[in-house]
């Protein structure tokens, strides 16, 4: 009975000790619902609303007055006396021109929004992918440092203690106590790079990145090929096809000012009971008279806009093809560094300070030349840190901006 309440005990809790760890796709998925994609969803929202009313007729006006009283002789500020004075109520509509080119303004606005969302929460995703992948090397350097500052501290005190035995240097104590002091130095800076990546992971994912993070590192798959052919779907060159059609919308609405705007108007005048009442219609008819310092020039700048769109795409294009290329040659270069500090330079380091550590103990080599071996080694498992943090940093670049964007 014991046994089988221990297992259930160890199976409630299992779930609890698991989301106490925040792996690499959780901080991920909890940034793309942070607050600045929030309030980039809130303002897509908003663009999307705005659609329907944009291409509206104008709402009616109500027309209420009094006309042709007299304000001079007998008959002045009297509203029954003259057969021209009424009272007239009637209503107005403005027919403007182009309600189809406002329309597909807001729709472009609508889907300029809905990019800028997309781009938001890629900031996001690649601000939190980067401090996770900060913060898990910094924690390991410290790990790393932390055990290697608890072997120099000991060899520090053996060293003390054989000099005080007489059997030591006081060379080999000092550097012993020098090289102590040094890595205590370091595991001091690398605490502060922790703290400072786990506040930029909380500025992605608020309280979440209090978290323990998970131990196993990410991984990404690059596909050169299948990121070259799907550049174009970054949501920045995707901004464009929104900035152009609004560039286009707003070259229809100078258009539209070349025609002429009407309105109608129908009315109803009541005179006194003696004359009969009266009724009209009214059309009113916009004049474009000045359209070469008017229009024409509006024209001409939409026109421009139109084109200025079309090279801001070539430019910020062939600047993330070359980004990319960059990326991907900076990738694979790492990964064959990697690979190298991996298979050779780190066991040769590591054969290099045991043998000196086995020198040492027969009394055959000096404490400073143990302490520059461990400095090696030391040396060789940061950089072999420093590659991995900067190979997944670069994955992680290239695989949330261009390979995981949909069309």
């Amino acid at each position: 009975m014991r046994a089988a309440w221990l297992a259930c005990c160890a199976i409630g809790f299992s779930p609890i000790a698991h989301a106490q760890e925040l792996s690499f796709a959780d901080a991920l998925a909890r940034a793309a619902e942070g607050p600045s994609v929030e309030a980039g969803r809130a303002s897509a929202r908003a663009a999307e609303l705005a659609v329907g009313p944009a291409g509206q007729l104008p709402d009616p006006e109500l027309v209420l007055g009094v006309e042709n009283v007299p304000v001079s002789g007998i008959d002045r500020y009297r509203l029954d006396r003259d057969e021209m004075t009424m009272q007239r109520i009637g209503i107005m509509q403005e027919m403007p021109n182009g309600l189809g080119a406002r329309r597909a303004m807001a729709e472009a606005q609508a889907e300029r929004a809905s990019v800028d969302l997309d781009l938001a929460r890629l900031e996001a995703r690649l601000g939190a992918a980067q401090a996770w992948i900060a913060l898990h090397y910094a924690q390991r350097r410290t790990a790393t440092l932390a055990q290697l500052l608890n072997e120099a501290q000991a060899s520090a005190a053996a060293a003390r203690a054989r000099l005080s035995s007489g059997a030591g240097s006081v060379d080999d104590a000092i550097a012993a106590e020098i090289e102590a002091a040094r890595l205590e130095d370091r595991v001091a800076t690398l605490h502060a790079d922790a703290a400072r990546a786990r506040a930029e992971l909380r500025r992605w994912i608020g309280d979440a990145a209090d978290e323990d993070l998970s131990a196993s590192a990410p991984t990404f798959e690059i596909d050169p090929e299948h990121m070259r052919q799907h550049l174009r779907r970054h949501p920045e060159l995707a901004a464009f096809n929104a900035d152009e059609d609004a560039a286009e919308a707003g070259l229809a609405l100078a258009r539209a000012e070349r025609r002429p705007d009407w309105s109608w108007e129908l009315s109803y005048g009541r005179r006194d009971p003696s004359f009969g009442d009266m009724a009209s219609v009214e059309v009113r008819v916009g004049l474009p008279l000045f359209q070469p310092w008017r229009q024409g020039p509006l024209v001409a700048a939409r026109r421009a806009d139109l084109a200025r769109v079309g090279a801001e795409r070539s430019a910020v294009e062939r600047e993330h093809a070359s980004m990319l290329e960059g990326w991907l040659a900076e990738y694979a270069a790492t990964s064959s560094n990697l690979d190298r500090a991996r298979d050779i330079r780190l066991p040769l380091a590591r054969r290099r300070a045991a043998s000196a550590m086995g020198a040492f103990g027969a009394g055959t080599t000096s404490t400073r030349d143990v302490i520059e071996a461990r400095r090696g080694l030391l040396e060789a498992e940061l950089e072999l840190f420093d590659l991995e943090e900067r190979r997944a940093l670069i994955g992680a670049t290239l695989t949330l901006q261009y390979a995981e964007q949909t069309p």
